[in-house]
């Protein structure tokens, strides 16, 4: 069903009609409407990138020698823009203004406060000089357990304008998954907030503090946000003292994410400067049509991609608006009071809280937002049809990519309509098809998600992995040549796509992917085994089942104690909505285990479909969810 049409006005005053202008003059086309122009970018690959690159202004010491050189891979080693020197945090200090602030933040105890550009300029610049102090050079790693405040973007700001590579994780994080995290990515300084606040309530993180600094061996010195020496840095900086960039090579590292670990370690996925840039310059400002002088915001922990992808923003002249902890308490209206009280034009969270919101209907003003966002997990149609009959005149963006990418490569666009259920488009430079169980590229058919070339966003490497052995195995296996993403998509008659879930075995909570491996290893002493999937309703919501086998029957005290494990040593997150005791857990003879499979039996899928017995080493264990399926 269309619930929105953008009228001839938006259309000609988006970002993507002026750059589909400077194209067409450049290159002497003609672009009819977005799907020619989306095939014009993948075919014409070189072409569009450098369009991205010219049209946006991109800073560079040097010129790039050429736009991509492909590796015999075809992904993993090719080079973009090579000889170019760059700086991110520079893109972003160019639109300094007094005329309106770089930053609106609240949380949920403070008053609203405002950063101007000045104000921003100056942390940076004395957290820089306080890193230069400590002997941080080009291509260390910072990393930061912060909440979403200001001051940590301006940690990050000034990581960045030393070529040194930022790596964070959020405070609800438990001390074993950052653990895990860091002491892959050897970072050299460690910044950390002591305590965070979240439904009205406070978790001291100093335990975990003292932990790291023991625990993680690379770890030369700890400052606490707010503390003394915090204090110290700033007081004792030079006000006046410019703020100086190192431009670094376009692939040189600008950050490492972690993914979900759902097979072990999580990834330690290492991104480049130069194609984040390009990337967040294409998404935030064509795509969500963000331009200078409006308002940002997307509800995001520190620990989630959204973060840096939120931070682009500020590349395109807008105002960050960043709201830390809870946009439920102590009610739903929190999050929309929020953008009533500071005028924001882009609202974006993850569809869990508009899910939330649909249920229980609250009474919304009639907010004159530009766009609606949302991510994490698919948007109910249900849930497209409650918003916009709540915001009329709005533009629903939903938004599909992740970790793997920092951004989205299924996006919206300001030039078509919304249909419910639908993301309205796949992106500018992005290369993607659903292809069938035969490998066959299909439309209005369920297919697998594939991207046939690279793109800039794509990471240059994972973090410590000799001969790309993970990177490969992560996106290469089942499709050789193509990148596959493991996502059930369909794309619609009208080109938009409608996303049906991961066909892997990551869980998905709240718009945050979980490994299952995390949670094994958290309660492994707890019981003799378990196996957990993440079930997805129609309505948009989701159940996780944790199946445990033990010696003895499952207790309430047993219960409690793998809640409180998973909760204090992972996060709230990972706790379970129901434990259920099964005598055997399957596995295959290479010794995985059988999640996917489960997961598919208990959606119903007939059991030949779900699961291949010649591949179970102990078949009898499938015998429990074969007879639940009645």
């Amino acid at each position: 069903m269309k619930l929105w049409t953008p009228t001839a006005d938006y259309i000609e005053k988006s970002e993507m009609t002026a750059f589909k202008k400077f194209t067409e003059e450049r290159f002497g086309i003609s672009i009819k409407d977005y799907e020619q122009f989306r095939e014009w970018s993948v075919t014409h690959l070189e072409d569009f990138w450098e369009s991205i690159f010219l049209y946006f202004r991109v800073m560079s010491d040097t010129p790039y020698s050429q736009v991509l050189s492909p590796s015999e891979h075809g992904f993993i080693g090719s080079k973009w823009f090579e000889g170019a020197t760059l700086s991110y945090s520079e893109h972003i200090f160019r639109n300094y203004t007094d005329e309106r602030p770089a930053v609106v933040y609240k949380d949920e105890n403070q008053a609203v406060r405002e950063v101007s550009w000045k104000e921003l300029r100056e942390k940076t610049a004395a957290l820089r000089q306080y890193l230069v102090k400590c002997g941080v050079e080009k291509g260390d790693r910072v990393a930061g357990v912060l909440n979403n405040t200001p001051e940590t973007l301006a940690i990050f700001l000034a990581v960045n304008s030393l070529g040194a590579i930022w790596t964070c994780c959020s405070p609800d994080f438990g001390s074993e998954s950052v653990v895990e995290r860091f002491q892959q990515s050897s970072p050299k300084i460690l910044f950390a907030d002591k305590v965070y606040h979240y439904n009205g309530k406070a978790y001291r993180k100093k335990q975990l503090i003292n932990e790291l600094a023991e625990k993680i061996a690379s770890i030369e010195d700890v400052v606490v946000v707010n503390d003394l020496k915090w204090r110290s840095i700033l007081a004792l900086a030079k006000k006046n003292q410019p703020l100086a960039f190192e431009r670094v090579a376009f692939d040189h590292p600008i950050w490492i994410l972690y993914s979900s670990g759902t097979t072990g370690k999580p990834k330690a996925i290492t991104h480049g400067t130069g194609g984040n840039l390009l990337e967040h310059f294409k998404a935030l400002a064509l795509h969500q049509n963000v331009q200078a002088g409006e308002r940002f915001f997307w509800y995001s922990t520190t620990g989630w991609m959204m973060w840096n992808y939120s931070v682009g923003a500020l590349l395109t002249g807008a105002t960050l608006c960043i709201y830390d902890g809870s946009l439920s308490y102590p009610a739903l209206s929190v999050g929309w009071k929020f953008a009533i009280d500071h005028k924001i034009d882009h609202f974006g969270a993850g569809a869990a809280y508009y899910i939330a919101c649909a249920k229980r209907n609250p009474v919304l003003p009639n907010i004159p937002f530009k766009t609606l966002g949302s991510t994490g997990s698919p948007l109910p149609p249900e849930t497209f049809e409650w918003l916009q009959s709540k915001f009329p005149d709005v533009q629903i963006i939903s938004l599909s990519g992740g970790t793997d990418v920092c951004s989205a490569f299924l996006t919206g666009c300001p030039w078509l309509p919304v249909y419910a259920g639908e993301i309205q488009c796949i992106a500018l430079g992005a290369a993607i098809e659903a292809l069938n169980e035969k490998g066959e590229p299909v439309k209005n058919e369920l297919g697998e998600l594939v991207i046939n070339r690279p793109m800039p966003s794509m990471p240059v490497f994972f973090w410590n992995d000799e001969g790309d052995k993970r990177y490969r195995e992560s996106y290469f296996e089942k499709y050789p040549g193509r990148w596959h993403h493991g996502d059930w998509i369909r794309i619609t008659e009208h080109d938009g796509i409608i996303i049906y879930g991961r066909s892997d075995a990551t869980l998905n909570r709240g718009g945050v992917r979980i490994g299952t491996a995390e949670i094994y290893n958290a309660i492994e002493k707890l019981v003799q085994d378990s196996l957990v999937v993440c079930l997805d309703h129609p309505d948009g919501s989701s159940e996780m089942h944790l199946y445990v086998r033990l010696n003895e029957p499952l207790s309430p005290k047993t219960e409690k104690a793998i809640t409180e494990k998973l909760r204090n040593s992972c996060s709230p997150r990972h706790v379970p909505d129901k434990i259920f005791q099964v005598p055997d857990i399957p596995y295959t003879l290479s010794g995985k285990k059988l999640e996917l499979p489960v997961k598919r039996l208990l959606m119903g899928y007939p059991p030949e479909k779900a699961v291949s017995m010649d591949a179970v080493k102990n078949p009898a264990a499938l015998d429990y969810w074969l007879k639940k399926r009645g």
